[in-house]
C-alpha cells in the first residue's frame, strides 16, 4: 500500500492585526500568512496526500492572536477533509525562567514581568494543548504527556509526535537542558517502537530540534539548540537503537540531510526541513511504500503579496540575503541592530557585548572589501584569480550562508570564487593556524570546504528504508 504524505515546519506565522510590521532574520514575517496560505493551497491541491505534519514553531513568538490566526488556516485543511499533526515548541509560548521573572526576546521585544505575572496577549505553555487539540492530540493512539503522542498516518505507518522543549508546568526543568527528551520519555518511544512492531506497522518521529548537526561545526557556536547539549550523541543513539531510523526535525531554518550508524549499528537520518516561512519556502512531499520512504523537496510558486515584480522564489531569496547586509551594517553603524541579528544565528548579548570596538571596525572594514582586499592584505593578492578578485565579502558570505542554509551544494571546484576562498584560507593557516589550534576552525581549509561543499549528501531529496 503506497501512503503519501507532507512535512513542514517553523511557520513562524504572525498575526499583521497586532498592527506592527516586523523584520525578522531569514524569516518573511509580514509575509507569513499569505506564505503558509500558498503552502496550505499546494498540499490541498495534492489529490492523494491526505496527512499534513508540521514540526513546532508554530508562531512568531507566542502571541495569542497569532496562534488563533493559525488555527483558522490549519481548518481549511480539515474542512477538506485532511488531517494535520503537529507539535509545538519554544516560540510558541512564554518562557518563565524562574517564579519571579519572566523573559522572552525576538522580533517583539524582549519582554521582562516581574512577579510571575504573563503578559496577556501571549500564550503560556499549559494553553497550548487545549488551543491545538484538534491536530493530532485528540486522535492519538498512545499519549506521553499533554505535549507528545503517537499517531496512525495510515495502515502499516505510525509517527511519534515528540515535543522536545525540555519544559515542565512553565518551567526549564533542568538548566542544563534547554531542549531534548528527557529518560523516561525515550523510555516511552521503546514502548512505541515495539508496539509499532507487533502491528507490523513501519514508525519514524516528528521533533522540532535537531538531533545531528545540520553541518559539521553547528555544534560550536548552537550548542544549546541541540538536545541536551552533549548528550545529543546519546540521545542520538537510543533513538536508533530503540528502532527509531528517521527523524524529521526542524527549528535550524536549515535544508540539510543527515545520516549516521550508531555503535551498535543501527542506521539513523535527521532530515532537518527549512522554515516555511523562509527562503525557499519548502515542503517535503513524502511517499511510503514496501518499507521505504521516498522523501522529495518542493516549494510555493506564488503567493498573495506585493512581491515588486518578482517570483515568489525571487522574493524570498532576496529578503532571504538581506540579512547577512544586516549583520553587517549593524556591526559597522548600530550595534542593537547586530545584537538582533546576532541572536538569529543563536549568538547571544552576552557573548559580544564586551567587543563592540572590534565589531564596529570589523563592520566598517567588511562594507567595503573585497577578495582582492583580503589578499592584498594577505600579501597574496597575486595568486587570487583575477574574475574573483572584486567579489564583495559581504556578497560572498551571503552566497555561503544561502549555501549552507539550502543544502544545494552549488559550488564547483573551478569556480573562481572558491580557488581565491581556499588561496586565502590557506595564507591564513600559515599565518595564524597555531593561534587556532584546540579551536573548531584549527584547520581553515578544511573548514571552507565543509562550508563549500558540505558533506556531499543530497539534501533535498532522499530514500529511507523504514522497515525491513
Amino acid at each position: 500500500m503506497k501512503t503519501n504524505f507532507c512535512v513542514i515546519t517553523d511557520t513562524h506565522y504572525y498575526d499583521l492585526a497586532l498592527g506592527k510590521r516586523l523584520d525578522g532574520q531569514q524569516k518573511t514575517l509580514n509575509e507569513s500568512g499569505a506564505v503558509i496560505d500558498a503552502a496550505l493551497d499546494k498540499f490541498l491541491a495534492y489529490e492523494d496526500c491526505d496527512v499534513l505534519l508540521i514540526g513546532g514553531d508554530m508562531t512568531c513568538n507566542g502571541e495569542r492572536e497569532s496562534h488563533e490566526g493559525l488555527i483558522k488556516k490549519l481548518r481549511r485543511v480539515q474542512d477538506a477533509g485532511k488531517r494535520v499533526l503537529l507539535i509545538t515548541s519554544t516560540h510558541d509560548y512564554e518562557q518563565q525562567i524562574n517564579e519571579n521573572k519572566l523573559t522572552w526576546g525576538g522580533q517583539i521585544g524582549v519582554v521582562e514581568i516581574e512577579n510571575g505575572e504573563w503578559n496577556p496577549g501571549m500564550t503560556r505553555r499549559e494553553d497550548l494543548r487545549g488551543l491545538y487539540d484538534e491536530f493530532g492530540f485528540s486522535d492519538a493512539i498512545a499519549q506521553y504527556d499533554e505535549m507528545s503522542y503517537a499517531a496512525q498516518i495510515a495502515p502499516g505507518l505510525r509517527v511519534l509526535m515528540l515535543n522536545d522543549d525540555g519544559n515542565v508546568d512553565g518551567f526549564t526543568r533542568d538548566k542544563d537542558i534547554f531542549c531534548g527528551l528527557y529518560p523516561e520519555q525515550l523510555d516511552w518511544v521503546r514502548e512505541q517502537v515495539k508496539a509499532a512492531e507487533e502491528a507490523g506497522d513501519a514508525i519514524f518521529a516528528v521533533i522540532h530540534h535537531p538531533v545531528m548537526p545540520p553541518f559539521a561545526f553547528y555544534h560550536h557556536f548552537s550548542l544549546h539548540d541541540m538536545h541536551g547539549h552533549h548528550e545529543n550523541e546519546n540521545i542520538r543513539n537510543a533513538l536508533a537503537d530503540a528502532g527509531i531510523r528517521l527523524v524529521f526535525t526542524g527549528h535550524t531554518h536549515m535544508h540539510n540531510i543527515a545520516h549516521y550508524t550508531s555503535p551498535a549499528g543501527n542506521a539513523f537520518t535527521d532530515i532537518n526541513t527549512a522554515a516555511l516561512t523562509g527562503y525557499p519556502a519548502p515542503l517535503r512531499y513524502c511517499t511510503y511504500e514496501d518499507g521505504v520512504l521516498d522523501v522529495h523537496t518542493e516549494t510555493i510558486e506564488d503567493f498573495d503579496w506585493d512581491k515588486g515584480g518578482l517570483s515568489a522564489q525571487e522574493y524570498l531569496k532576496e529578503m532571504y540575503d538581506r540579512t547577512p547586509n544586516k549583520v553587517v551594517y549593524g556591526a559597522a553603524h548600530d550595534f542593537e541592530v547586530f545584537v538582533n541579528e546576532a541572536n538569529g544565528f543563536s549568538v547571544r548579548r552576552h557573548q559580544i557585548e564586551g567587543h563592540k570596538f572590534l565589531i564596529k571596525c570589523a563592520g566598517l572594514f567588511l562594507e567595503r572589501a573585497t577578495l582582492g582586499t583580503l589578499g592584498s592584505l594577505l600579501l597574496c593578492r597575486h595568486k587570487l584569480p583575477k574574475a574573483a578578485r572584486k567579489v564583495g565579502i559581504v556578497e560572498l558570505t551571503t552566497d555561503l550562508i544561502r549555501n549552507v542554509f539550502l543544502g544545494t551544494g552549488n559550488y564547483s571546484k573551478d569556480d573562481p570564487m572558491v580557488k581565491a576562498v581556499f588561496i586565502l584560507a590557506e595564507r591564513l593557516q600559515k599565518l595564524i593556524g597555531k593561534k587556532l589550534k584546540g579551536t573548531f576552525a584549527e584547520n581553515l581549509p578544511e573548514l571552507f570546504h565543509t562550508v563549500i561543499f558540505d558533506d556531499g549528501t543530497p539534501d533535498w531529496e532522499a530514500k529511507i528504508t523504514l522497515k525491513g
